[in-house]
């Protein structure tokens, strides 16, 4: 999908959560349609107008939050992974229900991903019988050992360095969830909290919001009632951190933006961010 087809469905999305919020019937077009002097140079991405009133319109802005697209594409991989794996020990005849957490930042393609795959069998099939209900154990060093491609993560405590000197193969969690069945189930997202606050804070430091506020400035000097800026977000979005990060802006940067929402591109929802 190219980014002309995302930003549509993406003010198309929240358009459509306008419209019911405020029982109107807002439709959209590119700003350079509306006013074709603007094409090739500064402007904004929407106008959006109700039919029968055209000349009360609202300018849009979007940007994409790219480090969210990533996390989702790691979710992706490490849900698709787990799918494979728990057909592969279907196969072998291995007994449980496992959960993992905390799996790293990781997507491997072809002979890498079988490789993985083999290791990750490998260590489950060695430990099942020591994994225990409810409690958690690292098998990140485990699968290290048979996967030289396996990240790897500064040492969080000095106790560590003796086994793995500064660098530590990546945290790993799994837990047995039951003895019957089969089944790897994926994460719920494959960061750490702590991953995700220093990810979103980049992610919104390398959105140009400066750029943003002159791009919707000029909305206002052609003579747009209210203006709009939206972050096209994807799955696991740290929203508050996001929200937070919007409302610390300094009023001088965002002083032509009326309001900034976030829109989900895999999931059809929006949630204002600013201002509060």
């Amino acid at each position: 999908m190219g980014k002309e087809e995302q930003e549509k469905i993406c003010v198309q999305r929240f358009l459509n959560w306008y419209n019911k919020q405020h029982k109107r019937n807002y439709i959209h077009q590119r700003a350079e349609d509306c006013f074709p002097e603007l094409k090739g140079g500064l402007r904004w991405e929407f106008v959006a107008f109700e039919r029968d009133n055209p000349k009360k319109w609202i300018g849009i802005e979007l940007k994409d939050l790219a480090t969210t697209r990533e996390v989702s594409n790691w979710f992706e991989f490490w849900e698709g992974f787990c799918s494979k794996l728990t057909q592969d020990l279907v196969v072998k005849g291995v007994q449980g229900k496992f959960k993992i957490i905390h799996p790293p930042v990781l997507i491997t393609k072809g002979r890498e991903r079988s490789k993985l795959k083999r290791a990750f069998i490998e260590v489950l099939i060695n430990k099942q019988s020591m994994l225990k209900e409810s409690e958690f154990t690292d098998i990140g060093p485990d699968i290290a050992d048979r996967f030289t491609k396996w990240p790897r993560e500064k040492i969080r405590n000095l106790a560590e360095y003796n086994d793995f000197g500064e660098d530590r193969p990546c945290e790993l969690l799994i837990n047995k969830m039951t003895d019957s069945g089969c089944e790897v189930r994926s994460p719920i997202s494959p960061i750490r909290a702590r991953d995700g606050v220093k990810q979103h804070k980049e992610t919104f430091n390398e959105v140009d919001i400066k750029h943003a506020n002159k791009q919707l400035k000029l909305a206002k000097e052609r003579g747009a009632r209210e203006t709009i800026l939206l972050f096209a977000c994807y799955p696991f979005v740290y929203e508050n951190l996001i929200k937070n990060e919007a409302q610390n802006l300094d009023s001088h940067l965002i002083c032509d933006i009326d309001y900034i929402y976030l829109v989900g591109m895999n999931k059809d929802i929006v949630v204002k961010i600013y201002p509060d």
